[in-house]
This record gives structure tokens, sequence and C-alpha cells, in this order.
């Protein structure tokens, strides 16, 4: 009959030899009887408990993009660049400077859908201007204007060409020398002769 062992045996100089029996015994620690020479109990003893070590967290701040990087380091498209700046003129006289983006009509309130636009009130002899009518913005060098569900709409007329009435909520690009009609409010679209950085 073949006695196998109880746990396997690894090949000689595999496992480096146990300390000599002379030998200081760790602190805390206490042999188990097996090592001792000792026949009984093959349990598997756990060593001490120890603290583990504390670590300090990173600061939670900004991400590393917030650092400010030396003008010298920038790339040469993140200098300011020079934008157009348009007019909208009426046949009284009035103009009005367009830059960025615009909410305009009799008494324009700002919303939750454009709250970086500036409200400009428009003078209306014809009381045809919805109290916010629309939104004009200046996108890439070109303007756009949008028709905020006004009462009496929005037509353009290009070049003298056909009036055409914009759909509500449907952006529409617009030329130098186009005529505006908010309701019956005639505005020209004009290039200012500066321009704004």
């Amino acid at each position: 009959m073949v006695v196998v062992p109880e746990f396997i045996v690894p090949p000689p100089g595999l496992i480096p030899d146990a300390p000599k029996p002379d030998a200081p015994e760790p602190t805390g620690y206490t042999r188990p009887p097996v090592e001792r020479g000792e026949q009984g109990d093959h349990t598997v003893r756990a060593l001490p408990a120890r603290s583990l070590p504390t670590f300090t967290p990173l600061p939670s701040g900004p991400p590393a993009a917030s650092v400010a990087v030396p003008p010298a380091l920038r790339p040469a498209d993140a200098e300011p660049v020079a934008t157009a700046s348009f007019t909208l003129e009426s046949a009284a006289g009035e103009t009005i400077e367009i830059a960025g983006r615009v909410v305009v009509g009799r008494n324009p309130a700002v919303d939750v859908a454009h709250p970086d636009a500036r409200p400009i009130a428009l003078a209306d002899p014809t009381r045809t201007v919805s109290k916010t009518h629309a939104l004009v913005e200046v996108r890439e060098g070109r303007v756009v204007i949008t028709d905020l569900h006004s009462t009496n709409g929005v037509a353009v007329q290009a070049g003298g060409g056909e009036l055409t009435v914009l759909d509500p909520g449907a952006p529409a690009e617009l030329e130098v020398g186009t005529v505006l009609r908010l309701g019956d409010l005639a505005l020209t679209l004009r290039r200012s002769p500066g321009l704004t950085v």
C-alpha cells in the first residue's frame, strides 16, 4: 500500500532552510506546534493585528486644465480674434449695435434658453413689435436671426428681393443690407465701421 503524504513536499533547495531553534522569535509571534516538533493541531494561526499606514488625501480642487498657461506656451489660435460688429438701423435713424447675442423687442426679457443674450428695447411707433420678439446673434462673422414666437412674426428682404416670412424658432442667416421686418418695424442690417475684440 502506498502512503500519500498530507502535504506536498517541495524539491530540495526550493524553500530556504528553517530558522535555527535558538533564533529569537519575532515579537508577538508564537511558533505553531508543528514547527516546535509537537504533534497536534495543524491550524494556521493569524499573526497579531497591526495598524495600516495612513495617507493624507490629495486636495480636491479644480482640474489641472485651470492652471494658467504662460502666454509664450499658448497655441497661436488661443489669442483673441477680432470679430465683426453689426448695426440695425431704423428708418427714423435709430442705430442698434449688434455684437454677440441680443434679444430685441418692445420690452425684451432674457430667458433660460438664451441666458448670455443682452436685451435691447426697440422704439416701436408701429405698435406691432412683441415684448420679446427675436434673437439676433453674430456667429463667426455672420448675423443670424431667430423669431422667438412673436405675435406678428419676422420677415426678411435681401437685396430688394421678395419678403420672406421666417418660421418661428428657425434661425436664418442674414446678409449685410438685408431689411428685417419685426411686425411692421423695418430695420436694415449694416456692418459697423469698427471691429470689436
